[in-house]
């Protein structure tokens, strides 16, 4: 989890996939923040404008039942 964290930090501008709460959608990271404790909070921007915030540990964990089948391509 350590190194995974560690590439998330630096992940700006990558492209992430995955489906919220049933709707696929695909974007860029265009935030990474650190969080009170270890985690990360990621923004990400699709084409149409919509914003995620996901935090690193659920993209870790590839879901949490609102995000499903999360992936970061590094």
């Amino acid at each position: 989890m350590k190194l995974f964290m560690e590439a998330l930090w630096s992940a700006t501008g990558r492209e992430v996939t995955g489906v919220y709460h049933g709707m696929p959608f695909e974007g860029f990271i265009t935030d990474v923040r650190a969080k009170y404790g270890t985690d990360l909070q990621v923004t990400v921007v699709d084409s149409d404008d919509e914003m995620y915030l996901i935090d690193g540990t659920t993209m870790y964990d590839g879901g949490n039942g609102i995000y499903e089948n999360l992936h970061v391509y590094m």
